[in-house]
């Protein structure tokens, strides 16, 4: 009975765990041939973690995304470490000194996972979304968390193939090494149009009280923007960051550097 259990909820498990690195969707077929449980079986899965909202159902696609039952068990474990909670209060001040829209996001398997986001007065229309993911390789918030994570992790991600998102999407290995180590030395992440035409962001890391990066925050506006203003938007973003890892426990931001 106890083996029959487990094996039932490895399975479960596995097929969210599937379904949430495919943000777009995915349909019976691919959760079959990736996780290699029979049909009858993911069907009957997938009815009740569709009647529990832990999935949802797109009738004209005929795919599954993740539902608002997992976000909100993710949402709350990571409020439960204070990040998410800590953060708020300091992004909206941001948001409103700068006037533009304020992202915060931590890591997961190669992409970064939006949190939490402030509407800035002046505001441009993004994609994200809370919840969403995006490639950590060329978003500023993805960079500035990668760029402080073990090497072993950015090779990882560099196994495959990166996707040209735009024009000036950075691909290269070599010039992203680059790039990282140069957010360390700054320490803050640059987006210039890498994920979408139009969008500047800037992006400094948050650390917690081990001393690792734990998450990052964002600035995002477009680039003519964020151009005029940025030694004042970078200034004020490091700031805040730098009083969120206090909060977190970051001794070492007494320094002046996160």
């Amino acid at each position: 009975m106890t083996e029959k259990l487990h094996s039932g909820t490895d399975k479960t498990l596995s097929i969210l765990e599937f379904i949430s690195r495919n943000p777009r969707g995915v349909s019976l077929t691919d959760i079959v041939k990736s996780i290699g449980v029979p049909k009858t079986t993911v069907f009957r899965i997938m009815g009740v973690l569709l009647a529990r909202e832990y999935v949802n159902w797109d009738e004209d696609s005929g795919k599954y995304s993740i539902g608002l039952k997992t976000l909100e068990i993710g949402l709350s474990g990571l409020i439960g470490q204070n990040i998410v909670e800590i953060s708020i209060p300091y992004m909206r001040g941001l948001s409103s000194v700068v006037g533009e829209t304020t992202f915060l996001a931590v890591y997961n398997n190669g992409d970064v996972v939006y949190l939490y986001k402030v509407e800035g007065t002046q505001s441009m229309v993004t994609h994200c979304t809370l919840g969403s993911r995006r490639p950590a390789y060329c978003t500023a918030l993805g960079k500035a968390i990668l760029a402080n994570l073990p090497i072993e992790e950015s090779e990882r991600i560099f196994e495959k193939p990166l996707e040209k998102l735009t024009d000036k999407t950075i691909v290269d290995r070599i010039r992203l090494i680059e790039e990282f180590a140069w957010i360390r030395q700054n320490g803050y992440a640059v987006d210039d149009e890498g994920i979408e035409y139009g969008l500047y962001c800037m992006a400094a890391p948050i650390h917690d009280y081990t001393g690792r990066v734990a998450a990052a925050i964002s600035v995002s506006g477009p680039i003519r923007r964020m151009s005029a203003n940025r030694e004042r938007i970078l200034g004020e973003l490091q700031s805040m960051t730098r009083t969120v890892s206090r909060r977190l426990g970051y001794v070492k931001a007494l320094t002046g550097r996160v």
